[in-house]
């Protein structure tokens, strides 16, 4: 078992700092109004969406990272895309994430890893319409999974589709959907056949604006920033959709599309967690060096001594936890347990890191001009999307149960 990067992936890590050096950071001194402790409300409308100026902005990273080919080269090379292992992304993934969270960097890569598995359900007829043009970042497509009856569990589904002759007709409400408020199309999960709780019976269909039926609610404002603007419950009356436009096999949409891509998403979660807790604990560090009180730096301190030792350990177990899961999956011996503990202790470091950088820092760690409040913020939810901590100590429970 060897995880030493390999000279190519040092190569690629370089040539994404370049991009970032050439390509994202000016944008970030054009539109910096976007960024800093007002940046939130710069992006929003009077309706909670993101304003066009902003999304025209991430469209020009997206596109400018397609055509560098960062933005695809985690997707299978049979759809088009560079063939990149999973461990290898994630190291890429964890690298981006290792500096300023407030800047426009992270959207040169796909963190909404669910949508990189689609073209490979697709036939030949969606990947052209639909698939392409997200890879080509000229559209965005999202997940509809998630339901305000059901959370994380994904096998009891109130949208219902119906068939109705050449047309598919879908009911149903999915909640707390990223990207929704400006997607060009949404996968949307709906109960075909089957009973509840059966995971065979869910099919999966894409929905445009073209199909009357489908409309956005109100954004929903979390309590992070990271996602404001994104979220937002989506409703499906009477929307109808031609046979041509489901994805992947009848009553199999959960099953091979869904579940097949939640050790993918499930592990960019500590990938990004080691990036973003390693650029805290280093701030911390340099504080901890150049502050003082009582004449001595805070870096003397026991305590503080304390909370950076566990930050340091708790980011290297992480770090070796995510990247053996990566290993085993790309040798297809992935085991859904080491993915749900790699998940588990990722939320936990980056919601510990963020809540340490905060006290070392004081005070002044806990106003809006330091990033380490909004970091506070914005991990919490990571212990609750794609399976909350329960469902996670559930999967490795039962991994080892013979009940």
């Amino acid at each position: 078992m060897d995880f030493s990067e390999s000279s190519e992936l040092e190569l690629v890590k370089s040539q994404i700092d370049r991009f970032i050096e050439r390509e994202v950071q000016p944008l970030e001194e054009e539109y910096d109004q976007f960024l800093g402790d007002r940046g939130v409300e710069n992006r929003l409308n009077e309706n909670g969406y993101l304003v066009d100026e902003y999304l025209a902005v991430r469209d020009q990273i997206r596109k400018r990272s397609a055509g560098a080919g960062f933005l695809t080269m985690h997707m299978p090379e049979s759809v088009g895309g560079g063939g990149m292992p999973l461990l290898e992304y994630l190291i890429i993934l964890e690298h981006v994430n290792n500096r300023h969270p407030d800047g426009f960097h992270e959207m040169l890569l796909e963190t909404l890893l669910t949508p990189a598995l689609l073209p490979m359900h697709a036939d030949d007829n969606l990947r052209e319409q639909y698939f392409e043009p997200m890879m080509n970042a000229e559209t965005t497509v999202t997940i509809g999974m998630s339901e305000p009856g059901h959370g994380s569990d994904i096998t009891h589904l109130d949208t219902t589709a119906e068939k109705n002759g050449s047309e598919w007709v879908i009911d149903g409400t999915k909640c707390w959907i990223t990207n929704s408020t400006f997607a060009d199309a949404i996968i949307v999960f709906a109960r075909t056949d089957g009973d509840d709780g059966d995971a065979r019976g869910i099919s999966a269909f894409v929905v445009t604006d073209e199909n009357l039926g489908w409309t956005r609610g109100k954004a929903q404002r979390p309590m992070g920033d990271e996602d404001a603007g994104r979220i937002a419950f989506n409703h499906f009356e009477d929307c109808r959709v031609p046979e041509e436009q489901m994805v992947g096999t009848h009553g199999r949409g959960l099953v091979d599309i869904a579940m097949g891509s939640v050790g993918y998403f499930r592990l960019s979660i500590p990938a990004r967690a080691v990036g973003r807790s390693n650029w805290m604990f280093n701030e911390c560090v340099d504080y901890a060096e150049s502050r003082k009180t009582f004449g001595k730096p805070i870096g003397e301190r026991q305590f503080v001594k304390g909370m950076l030792a566990e930050m340091r350990t708790d980011i290297e177990q992480v770090r070796w936890l995510y990247r053996h899961a990566a290993w085993k999956f790309d040798r297809d011996e992935g085991d859904r347990w080491e993915q749900s503990a790699a998940k588990l202790r990722g939320a936990q470091l980056w919601n510990d890191v963020a809540d340490n950088a905060v006290q070392i820092h004081g005070g002044a760690g806990y106003v809006r001009s330091l990033p380490f409040e909004g970091e506070y913020r914005n991990a919490r939810v990571t212990r609750i999307y794609d399976g909350t901590d329960e469902i996670q100590k559930l999967t490795i429970a039962d991994a080892f149960l013979d009940l």
